[in-house]
């Protein structure tokens, strides 16, 4: 199989053309070059999809399955998709939870149905909350594909969170893992049974190699948070003791979630409530939990100069941590 892949350097991305190789398929990347090198077993194009003179590179290539893990703005995954519907078969485009306008608030954030994107949109034609924003334009770029491929040829893949290794940019699991590594005492959010749902890059990415046509909500069953943190320790051998801590008393200490406590979010009733049965029925597949954190800590201990916590999700200081359990013990 031909596989195109508009991205193909982090991340998912890095782990579509990686399991694309090991299935055998011959491989393109489509990028600008800026993010690391490509696999030696791959093609590179260099250019910028915002500029039609570099897309144009692509004109008339023909291949079976087109994975877009890195489009944001709908008038460029238009411009992709326009230029390659005529010449391949089928587009993958990794889409986001986020086209739920009532995704985590809402106890049943389907109800209210997506985002009413505008698949010609800048990101200048983003709504100004920038909560709304993400999502908006994310059904913008589901939309220009469908308008070009039709849904017969079409992958909408929304994502959950997205985890595994080679998280460097977000690094949600991989700051659990960490702080369940240094051992000691460790701040848990609410209670043991409470539900978490992630997806591994590798899973995600064999899902958008299956070219199922439809729209699909991605991510693995959900698992317990105490599960979770069992498979950290477990990794990692290390004596982590867990305090389990009241969302509602975390949420009145003006706890960051997602970003001072990654994977938690107060007064989010649907945060981990997908539903991924209509993947799952056209072939996603997904691994165990202990898979993903073991092989997501290997990845960690080779980072060069040692794993650090991305900006975007920086977690809770030790001293943060520390003063928390004191006051929540007091």
């Amino acid at each position: 199989m031909d596989v195109l892949v508009l991205g193909g350097t982090v991340f998912l991305g890095r782990a579509v053309v990686a399991e694309a190789l090991a299935a055998g398929d011959s491989v393109t990347v489509f990028n600008r070059g800026r993010s690391g090198p490509a696999s030696d077993r791959a093609s590179q194009l260099v250019g910028d999809r915002t500029i039609a003179a570099d897309l144009e590179q692509l004109a008339g290539g023909r291949f079976d399955v087109v994975v877009d893990s890195s489009g944001y703005v709908p008038v460029d995954v238009d411009a992709s998709a326009r230029l390659l519907a005529a010449s391949c078969r089928h587009y993958s485009f990794v889409s986001s939870i986020n086209a739920f306008p009532g995704w985590p608030e809402a106890k049943d954030y389907r109800a209210g149905g997506v985002h009413d994107g505008d698949p010609d949109a800048t990101r200048a034609d983003a709504p100004a909350d920038e909560s709304a924003a993400y999502g908006w334009l994310k059904v913008g770029c589901e939309l220009a594909a469908l308008r070009a491929f039709g849904p017969d040829r079409t992958a909408l893949l929304r994502a959950g969170c997205i985890v595994g290794p080679h998280d460097s940019a977000v690094g949600r699991l991989p700051w659990w893992i960490n702080r369940v590594a240094r051992g000691g005492d460790v701040l848990v959010p609410g209670g043991p049974d409470d539900p978490v749902s992630v997806i591994d890059c590798r899973d995600l990415a064999r899902f958008a190699l299956l070219a199922p046509p439809g729209t699909f909500e991605t991510t693995a069953p959900p698992i317990s948070r105490g599960e979770l943190m069992a498979a950290c320790r477990a990794a990692t051998g290390s004596d982590a003791v867990f305090s389990w801590v009241d969302s509602d008393w975390l949420a009145g200490q003006d706890v960051a979630g997602w970003t001072e406590i990654p994977l938690w979010l107060p007064d989010a009733p649907s945060l981990f409530a997908h539903d991924a049965s209509a993947a799952r029925a056209s072939g996603l597949a997904t691994r165990p939990i202990a898979d993903t954190v073991a092989d997501t800590w290997a990845w960690q201990q080779s980072v060069p100069g040692g794993w650090r916590p991305s900006p975007r999700t920086p977690g809770l200081s030790p001293a943060r941590e520390e003063s928390l359990l004191d006051a929540w013990r007091g």
